[in-house]
C-alpha cells in the first residue's frame, strides 16, 4: 500500500509504537533476507499518548530515531514505515463482477459508507482478492444444500468479487513522510501495520490464523486466510491495562507491577488472586471476529492463534487463550523467517513478538527486491 519506489540490497523497517520505537535492518545475501542490525528505544513519558496527536511529533521523534540510527550504526537508507492499525481502515467489500474501468468508480462510491471524512482527505488503495465464497468452499456448499438454494442464487454468488479496501488519513501519511525525510532516510513505502505482521508471522503459509497483537494500549486482532487479511479489529485493551490490574490487585505501584509482570510470574494459576478482565475482552472479540466472517463456523476450523507484541511473553497467556478458545496458541517469532547470527538466538527469542511489525516492513523491501 502507498508504494513510493524500488529498493536496493539493504532495507530498513521502522515501527513507531505507542510505547517504543523498533528498527530492523535486513540485507539480501545469497538470495535470502538476513538480519544485519536492529534497535529498540522506549518512548518513556511519551508512552500511553497517541503519537499522532503529540505536539512533539516533529521534534522529539526525529531526535529519538536519529540517536537510534547513529548508536546502532544502521547504514541502510531505503526505509519502510508503518501506520498504527487504529489509524487506518482495512475492510472487505463484495462487488458484482465488472470491467476494471468501472471498478474504481464503484469502490470510491462504496468507500464513502466506511470513511467518515471526504475521500480527498484519504490515501486509499484496493485489491481484488478473489470471488465471494471461494474460501471455506466445503462449508459454502453444505450451507447451500441445507438452505436448498436455487441455481439463480448460486450463479449470483459466483458473479461477485471481494475487494480489500485500505485507507488512511493523508495528513497522517504526510506526517510520516516528513518524519522519515527529517532523519535522513529515503521512504519507500508506508503501510498499515497489520500487513507487516501478516508478512512476518504468516507469510505464504497455508491455513487460517488469528494474529493477536497486544500492544501497550491497543490490541490488534487480524483474521488471516491463506496469507490474506479477511478481518481486522482494534480494541482498547493492552499491556498497560494488565499492569494496572496487577498493581491494583496486589496493592503496589505500577512500576513494580510492570517488573513483576516481566519476571515470569504466572498470574493464571489457580492460587493467583489476580483476574485479568482485559484478556477476557480480547478473547470475546476474537470469538466475535471469527463468527462474523465465518457465519457461525466452528473456531476449530482455525489452524492457530499467533500472539504478538510484548504481552505475548506473559507467563501462562498461551495456555489461557488455548483453554478459553479451544484453539492452538503460539508466540509469534518473525525472526524465524529471516537469517541471523545464531549467537543472537537467546535474545531474539525473547524480543521476537515485539519486532513483528518492523521485520515485516523490512521484509517488504527485501521480497520486492528478490522478485
Amino acid at each position: 500500500m502507498f508504494e513510493l519506489g524500488f529498493g536496493k540490497k539493504v532495507f530498513v523497517g521502522i515501527d513507531i509504537g505507542t510505547s517504543a520505537i523498533k528498527i530492523v535492518e535486513l540485507k539480501v545475501a545469497g538470495g535470502k533476507p538476513i538480519l544485519s542490525n536492529y534497535a529498540w528505544m522506549s518512548l518513556g513519558k511519551l508512552s500511553g499518548v497517541d503519537n499522532d496527536k503529540l505536539a512533539h511529533f516533529d521534534t522529539l521523534l526525529p531526535q529519538y530515531i536519529k540517536k537510534m540510527l547513529k548508536e546502532a550504526k544502521i547504514k541502510g537508507k531505503e526505509t519502510h514505515v508503518s501506520l498504527p492499525a487504529f489509524g487506518g481502515l482495512i475492510t472487505l467489500i463484495d462487488f458484482p463482477e465488472m470491467a476494471e474501468k468501472d471498478m474504481e468508480q464503484a469502490i470510491r462510491f462504496e468507500a464513502q459508507k466506511y470513511i467518515p471524512t471526504s475521500l480527498d482527505e484519504v490515501a486509499m488503495s484496493w485489491d481484488i482478492i478473489g470471488k465471494s465464497g471461494e474460501t471455506n468452499t466445503a462449508k459454502v456448499i453444505e450451507k447451500k444444500e441445507e438452505a436448498d438454494l436455487d441455481a439463480t442464487d448460486q450463479s449470483t454468488e459466483k458473479n461477485k468479487v471481494q475487494v480489500l479496501l485500505v485507507a488512511a488519513s493523508r495528513n497522517k501519511v504526510e506526517k510520516y513522510e516528513k518524519l522519515i525525510k527529517s532523519v535522513g532516510l529515503k521512504l519507500k513505502s508506508i503501510e498499515i501495520e497489520s500487513f507487516s505482521m501478516v508478512r512476518s508471522l504468516v507469510g505464504n503459509d497455508p491455513g487460517n490464523f488469528i494474529i493477536v497483537d497486544i500492544g501497550s494500549r491497543i490490541c490488534n486482532i487480524i483474521l488471516v486466510e491463506k496469507g490474506m487479511i479477511r478481518g481486522n479489529r482494534n480494541i482498547d485493551a493492552g499491556g498497560k491495562d494488565i499492569t494496572r490490574t496487577i498493581a491494583k490487585s496486589m496493592g503496589m505501584e505500577e512500576v513494580g507491577a510492570e517488573r513483576l509482570k516481566l519476571s515470569g510470574q504466572n498470574f493464571f494459576k489457580q492460587e493467583s488472586a489476580v483476574n485479568l478482565p482485559s484478556l477476557d475482552i480480547i478473547s470475546g472479540e476474537i470469538t466475535r471476529l471469527v463468527n462474523s466472517f465465518h457465519k457461525g463456523a466452528a473456531q476449530a476450523d482455525l489452524d492457530g492463534i499467533i500472539l504478538s507484541g510484548g504481552t505475548a511473553n506473559l507467563a501462562g497467556i498461551r495456555e489461557y487463550f488455548a483453554q478459553s478458545l479451544g484453539i492452538k496458541v503460539i508466540s509469534g517469532n518473525p525472526f524465524s523467517r529471516i537469517g541471523y547470527n545464531k549467537k543472537l538466538e537467546p535474545v531474539l527469542g525473547k524480543i521476537g513478538p515485539q519486532f513483528s511489525v518492523c521485520i515485516g516492513l523490512a521484509l517488504k523491501g527485501a521480497e520486492n527486491y528478490l522478485k
